[in-house]
């Protein structure tokens, strides 16, 4: 079966997330047209895991560029990964609906924008549902989520999981104090503000390091506060840094289910969690807000032992239930419901 992944944001944990579907997924054939955001590369874009990959300019006349690919491939199966290509790609008429699976990768109206906009957001995606056969959220909360936009039998979860780790020795901060820290893009959905307020709270009992990148005037109050900013890293040297924490803390306000969070757990890293719902649909345990968040670094950084077992309790949790012979089941099942045009079966439900 033919399967060409689409998305506009190819860089990050998109990258990862992507990646880990095909090396799950490896009796089919995956192609790959994407767009790479600019200083977002983890070294993984060129993995040649794709049967053919087109890369092109992140700018609204790429969508040029769709069509005659899509001819050239033949899909059976077009994936779409993140919420904008999500959005364009299905607004393409001469797109087939009955190929189409989505994976946003984290809706745009989980956001903390204005409440107009969220509405707006939500609307459009429950209007191009209706173009789409099959969403595969990211985790168990994407897929309830999706059930709300679209027949709930057409809905599935995929568990992200990481591949496995490079062998890399640890980079350590030059600190005699605990080290928490966060993987991504320094932005509002990352959580950077209240990554910022935790580390302003805990700055006496821990040293905070952000290991990513974003806008270079943010990035320089994080350094400001107090903060260690990393900016881009390939991927080796991302792992290379996380073995150097003693606490991840995932701050984002909205996400999927996190690369970062996966690669920190196949490193035994104790994890804290601020509440969002891909945790909570995990049972995971969670800060509610940055003063649970600060009680528990504090707690963290002066050797609680309670504490120290819950956060080690996430990180086990995470790789009992993200492991590849989960993927493979969720991948076979998605990708189950098409058959290539020459066996003339209609698309399974359930």
């Amino acid at each position: 079966m033919k399967i060409l992944h689409i998305t506009e944001s190819f860089g990050g944990g998109v990258t990862s997330a992507i990646n880990s579907y095909i090396l799950n997924s490896q009796q089919h054939e995956h192609y790959l047209l994407a767009a790479v955001r600019k200083g977002d590369t983890t070294g993984e874009e060129s993995q040649g895991l794709f049967k053919h990959m087109q890369l092109v300019p992140r700018r609204l006349s790429s969508l040029a560029r769709v069509k005659p690919y899509i001819d050239r491939v033949q899909p059976d199966v077009i994936h779409l990964h993140s919420t904008y290509a999500g959005a364009l790609i299905r607004a393409l008429p001469f797109i087939p609906v009955q190929k189409i699976v989505y994976t946003p990768h984290g809706f745009a109206f989980l956001r903390g924008d204005h409440p107009m906009m969220l509405k707006a957001y939500r609307a459009i995606e429950a209007l191009l549902a209706k173009r789409t056969a099959v969403i595969a959220g990211c985790g168990l909360d994407e897929q309830r989520i999706a059930g709300e936009l679209i027949e709930p039998t057409h809905t599935l979860g995929l568990v992200n999981v990481c591949d496995d780790l490079p062998e890399v020795p640890a980079v350590r901060s030059l600190t005699s104090k605990p080290v928490v820290g966060m993987v991504g893009r320094i932005s509002r959905q990352k959580g950077h503000d209240y990554f910022r307020a935790l580390a302003q709270n805990c700055a006496e009992v821990a040293h905070f390091k952000w290991i990513g990148g974003g806008d270079a005037q943010v990035m320089a109050e994080m350094v400001e506060t107090g903060i260690e900013v990393t900016g881009w890293r390939p991927r080796g040297e991302v792992i290379a840094h996380m073995k150097g924490l003693d606490l991840y803390f995932h701050t984002a306000a909205w996400d999927g289910f996190p690369i970062s969070v996966l690669e920190a757990a196949k490193l035994d890293l104790p994890i804290a969690l601020r509440r969002i719902g891909p945790f909570v649909a995990e049972g995971l345990s969670t800060a509610p807000d940055v003063a649970e968040a600060q009680r528990q670094v504090i707690a963290f950084a002066k050797g609680d032992p309670g504490v120290l077992a819950e956060l080690t309790r996430n990180s086990r949790s995470i790789q009992s239930l993200h492991c590849g012979q989960h993927l493979q089941s969720s991948l076979e099942n998605l990708y189950s419901r098409f058959t290539p045009p020459h066996t003339a079966r209609p698309l399974a439900a359930g």
